[in-house]
């Protein structure tokens, strides 16, 4: 029986790339999108081509959702997820100068809630397995221009640790932490290439350097609660 790997935040950049990476090596795929149906579908097209399996689900990370009930159902189907990604994420800028209530509440909704509930509920059902966050360089700074953004990833941070403690030994529970890699909404790779002069390497990085590092994760099997740091020593400073 092949694996099979729940990723969010599939159709799009580094969810995109991380989906692509393990149709190659034989995951069949639950998909996970918001509002991006198009580009959901047509990523779903692009990985069977590798002769694999994929379903998408459409989710919204503002509404109440029944995790364990939803991972009952994949279970009752005989779908035995073997890796979750929580990969979702929502960027948006922030300050102290903000009222902050109603923002707060939806960065940390959908870039650490959801992935917590996700976690413990796949734990709850599955009893094995393996997991990787995706935070954001950031997070070992304290940057305020996306305050209620950092906020969230640093729980994020933390929470990939104290869960890898509490769910040993029958899963693993990691995090990939990209730095310049790609550029926000908005922005070009001039961008980061004007960021990365103050930044230990002086380059900026790709998707590959995010996919090589999901690969390390996979394989090294006496790893947990690790961060992996795909910054070019940005956390460094």
């Amino acid at each position: 029986m092949k694996k099979t790997a729940l990723i969010t935040g599939s159709s799009d950049r580094i969810g995109k790339a991380l989906s692509l990476a393990l149709a190659k090596t034989g995951y069949n795929l639950i998909l996970h999108y918001n509002t991006s149906q198009d580009k959901a579908e047509t990523l779903k097209r692009k990985v069977m081509q590798f002769n694999v399996e994929a379903e998408l689900v459409q989710w919204n990370f503002m509404d109440n959702l029944d995790y364990d009930a939803i991972f009952s159902t994949f279970k009752s189907k005989n779908i035995e997820i073997e890796l979750l990604i929580n990969c979702a994420s929502d960027f948006v800028p922030s300050s102290f100068k903000d009222v902050g209530s109603e923002l707060l509440s939806q960065q940390l909704q959908i870039n650490f809630k959801n992935a917590y509930l996700l976690t413990k509920a796949f734990a709850r059902v599955y009893k094995k397995g393996e997991i990787i966050n995706l935070l954001d360089t950031k997070t070992e700074k304290n940057y305020t221009s996306h305050l209620d953004y950092l906020l969230s990833k640093k729980l994020l941070r933390d929470f990939t640790q104290l869960a890898a403690v509490e769910l040993a030994p029958h899963f693993r529970v990691n995090a990939i932490s990209p730095g310049l890699v790609l550029p926000p909404k908005g922005k070009d790779e001039k961008y980061l290439l004007n960021l990365s002069k103050d930044i230990p390497l002086k380059k900026i990085g790709s998707l590959e350097d995010i996919v090589k590092a999901l690969h390390f994760l996979l394989e090294s099997k006496f790893i947990t609660g690790q961060i992996l740091y795909i910054d070019g020593g940005d956390h460094l400073i």
